[in-house]
């Protein structure tokens, strides 16, 4: 085969993988290499291709055999360590850039790809430092500006990074990935709203973005939803709310049995300040939903549930529910307020586990807890000192998963009985 036709090939080649042809390309490639095994180009493309197919194995012998046949070419090993920083090797893709650039420094692409390494070691300022060399090189770059924002966040400088985001998105507004990451930046500054949009934009663009899905839930505003049931219903704290949990916190027979650590003797008014402050938070900003139970025939509140250490990543939470008259425990009052809380945490928010710690010596609330389907996962014994008294106490850790909760026929028949409706369903 004469040398021009070799050239057809290739070029028949990258005109099918430009075009998203990877099968194509890959066969022309090799019909090339058939008859000429040390075509750097070809070993090359092909190397991408299988990179791209994440075949990294076979992209890692072409890279090896492209770079042999090809040692000045800085781009063959520039794209060998992208490739290899998507494997995770990345001691190996900081070598290949750093040989790359030593070629050509000019080569903005090759900082990209080194600070991304740089950053999987949690190198922030060194990945900050190479994303703005590459955007020095060439400043209207999306991907760097992008990367630059996830640096910037790493290093707490999260208006910077919003700044970097809204750059790339000024420049390619068809950018998933810079939607997701300028929400998750305007999430941590408190604009909530903002972020919200961000992350469904992100999702509009690329519906099967599972990141932002999940991020978009975190922020979604179910989270502030009160919950309504047939004699109770449940809202968030309020600031003239601070009386009744002051008289609450002041009982002492009760938060022995619900939270020895809640300082007990806080002045109204600095209850109520903080109080309005948590008010004005989002959940997925305190990391806790706190409701009072309204009785609806009184209008009277009747007790406290809780939703805290929200560990969004893992869709996990801690559930506390106290009642302090004695008189309302036998009246369905706990019941009801903790099938509601189940619905919203399963159904509403999405999470996939519940825990809840009860002092050893609260035999009650264990037995309850059984009873409705949470399972008993520790019991650590004189695990914490009581601040008052000096003893130690032991605890008992449950947990509910939602697979638990979906299989539990006693919550389904009770749910059905006490609100009207089979929580336990994934069609309630």
């Amino acid at each position: 085969m004469k040398p021009a036709r070799y050239a057809e090939i290739l070029q028949e080649a990258v005109r099918h993988h430009q075009a998203g042809r990877l099968h194509e390309s890959e066969t022309c490639c090799l019909k090339v290499c058939a008859l000429i095994p040390d075509q750097s180009d070809a070993l090359h493309l092909l190397a991408i291709i299988y990179a791209q197919t994440r075949r990294y194995e076979m992209a890692n012998d072409y890279f090896s055999r492209a770079i042999a046949a090809a040692p000045a070419r800085a781009d063959f090993l520039s794209n060998y360590g992208n490739a290899l920083w998507e494997q995770g090797h990345i001691d190996e893709a900081i070598t290949c850039c750093q040989r790359s650039l030593a070629l050509d420094a000019n080569r903005a692409e090759v900082y990209n790809i080194l600070g991304n390494a740089y950053l999987s070691q949690n190198r922030a300022e060194a990945a900050a430092e190479s994303f703005r060399k590459a955007l020095s090189l060439h400043p209207n770059y999306p991907h760097a500006l992008n990367n630059l924002g996830n640096a910037l966040q790493k290093l707490n400088q999260t208006e910077e990074a919003v700044t970097c985001y809204r750059r790339a998105l000024a420049l390619q507004a068809n950018y998933p990935e810079a939607y997701n990451n300028l929400g998750q930046a305007l999430k941590i500054l408190g604009q909530i709203s903002e972020a919200r949009d961000c992350f469904r934009k992100a999702i509009d663009l690329r519906p099967g973005f599972t990141k932002a899905v999940w991020n978009h839930t975190e922020v979604d505003p179910i989270w502030l939803a009160p919950l309504d049931g047939k004699q109770l219903h449940l809202r968030r704290y309020h600031e003239e709310d601070a009386v009744y949990l002051r008289q609450c916190y002041q009982n002492a027979i009760f938060m022995a049995q619900y939270n020895h650590y809640i300082p007990r003797h806080q002045r109204i008014e600095e209850l109520a300040a903080k109080l309005r402050q948590a008010h004005e938070m989002h959940p997925c900003q305190s990391r806790s939903v706190d409701w009072i139970i309204i009785r609806k025939s009184t209008n009277q509140p009747v007790g406290i549930a809780n939703l805290v250490e929200i560990q969004f990543p893992h869709r996990r939470a801690e559930f506390l529910i106290g009642l302090p008259d004695p008189k309302n425990h036998t009246r369905g009052i706990g019941l009801e307020a903790t099938l509601l809380v189940l619905d919203y945490a399963f159904n509403k928010v999405y999470l996939n586990k519940l825990t809840a710690v009860i002092y050893e010596d609260n035999v009650s609330s264990r037995q309850n807890g059984l009873a409705l389907g949470f399972v008993q996962e520790s019991h650590l014994r004189e695990h914490m000192i009581d601040p008052v008294s000096g003893h130690f106490h032991g605890l008992y850790g449950y947990g509910m998963t939602l697979n638990d909760f979906r299989s539990n026929q006693r919550i389904s028949r009770l749910s059905r009985r006490v609100l009207g409706r089979d929580i336990t369903s994934t069609h309630p």
